[in-house]
């Protein structure tokens, strides 16, 4: 018996030794990267972080977590924003591993007008294959409309939240060149938002595992036709293959959907759940700032708004429908509204005018003349370069250059939307006469 636990004895101390060996390597290991990510994420929040020094007005944003938040991949999450003046707006989301998503405007809302005081919000689900780490939100709010590239463009009208750059620094250099051209009386950065993505631990082994979230929460899930609790929650040890997930809640229209599960994978599912119409329909009143302006719901026309009146619609079955009022030479404005049976919601909507701009290049053969619009003076000239007044309004102005020892030069000038006109100044000595 003794020579038999010897060996057994000997084999575990060898164990023992390595195990211990491979610890001390990890601990080494886990503090030089804890290290380096806490010297790294200064430098990202300084590289990321684009500050108005004189902001005109505020954005704001908040989760719907508080206190060093900390989220789990496949976990919903809300941000919440408001802006203290009428505003175009944008906000950025810039993960672990270094890419850029937009998350407003996104596909199910795609108007980037915001009101002021109104608080909106963004809801989604941390990305399952998100890699664990500290992730940063910011915003920009700007008092017109700006199209930061056509590509982006393209990506909010298809994708949610799509990642518009893979290299954080390269994209925060873009911005500030476009921030560059805009005066600080015009733009306001948002505060910066951080917050912890943290793993889960991976599904035993042959086994996968469903997350699932629904709005809103405590509606029963039943897995395959069998009760398993109330979301949110982990579906774990699910065997792979096809699997049928079930949302039910009183008040609510059941909800399913087939899930397919892999071995050692995480699958993320999440529901809106909209209200069941108990008496069929509800209705709106909507006021709008501007009258004349055409109302839409889903799609259909619905009427036109009043100056002083509201408009209301009726007989609309209870549920989600979007919104919409345009008008020619304004912004539309576009919302999802809930429609809740027996009872009537106001809608307040503001159009914000189009702005039509273009600009004016001035030309002259004389360095250092003082450049007038309707009286303001706006640059100097240089007889080696071509001036340029930028965002300037459709519409005529007067343009007056002076300079001591010139006839003052005075001239009238259209500037048309998206249009440069030219002006080529010609100043004329003033001679003395005997």
């Amino acid at each position: 018996m003794s020579r038999i636990l010897f060996p057994i004895r000997k084999n575990m101390q060898t164990y023992l030794l390595v195990a211990l060996t491979l610890l001390l390597c990890f601990t080494i290991i886990g503090t030089t990267y804890s290290q380096t990510t806490a010297q790294a994420e200064p430098e990202k929040m300084k590289s990321i972080r684009i500050v108005n020094p004189r902001p005109p007005f505020s954005l704001k944003l908040w989760l719907d977590k508080e206190d060093r938040p900390t989220y789990q991949v496949g976990e919903r999450i809300e941000i919440f924003f408001q802006v203290s003046q009428d505003s175009f707006v944008r906000i950025y989301d810039y993960d672990s591993e270094g890419r850029v998503k937009i998350l407003f405007p996104n596909k199910y809302s795609p108007r980037d007008f915001v009101r002021s005081g109104e608080t909106r919000s963004i809801e989604g689900v941390v990305d399952a294959n998100a890699r664990p780490g500290i992730e940063y939100i910011q915003g920009f709010a700007v008092t017109r409309s700006i199209a930061f590239s056509p590509r982006e463009e393209e990506l909010i009208t298809k994708q949610l939240m799509p990642e518009v750059s893979s290299d954080f620094r390269k994209y925060s250099e873009m911005i500030r060149g476009i921030i560059a051209t805009i005066p600080n009386t015009a733009w306001t950065s948002s505060n910066l938002l951080s917050y912890t993505v943290r793993p889960i631990p991976p599904p035993p082994t042959n086994y996968g595992r469903i997350i699932v979230h629904s709005k809103p929460n405590k509606a029963e899930v039943y897995l395959d036709d069998n009760y398993v609790g109330t979301t949110p929650m982990n579906l774990d040890r699910i065997s792979p293959g096809q699997h049928r997930i079930r949302f039910v809640m009183p008040g609510y229209e059941e909800w399913s959907e087939r899930v397919t599960v892999s071995p050692s994978r995480t699958s993320t599912l999440s529901a809106n759940l909209a209200p069941i119409p108990e008496y069929g329909a509800g209705s709106l009143t909507i006021y709008c700032n501007e009258a004349g302006a055409n109302i839409y719901l889903d799609g259909t026309y619905k009427g036109r708004t009043s100056g002083r009146d509201l408009v209301e619609i009726k007989n609309i079955k209870q549920g989600y429908h979007e919104l919409m009022v345009t008008k020619e030479g304004y912004q539309d404005w576009v919302s999802t509204v809930l429609v809740i049976s027996n009872q009537t919601q106001s809608i307040s909507t503001y159009l914000a005018p189009l702005v039509k701009e273009g600009s004016i290049t001035i030309r002259s053969n004389v360095s250092g003349a003082k450049v007038f619009v309707n009286g303001t003076y706006m640059l100097t000239t240089s007889s080696s370069q071509v001036k340029t007044l930028e965002d300037m309004e459709e519409g005529l102005y007067e343009i007056t250059l002076t300079n001591d020892g010139y006839r003052t030069w005075v001239e009238e000038v259209w500037v048309y939307d998206g249009e440069t006109t030219d002006i080529d100044v010609r100043m004329n000595k003033i001679t003395m006469e005997y």
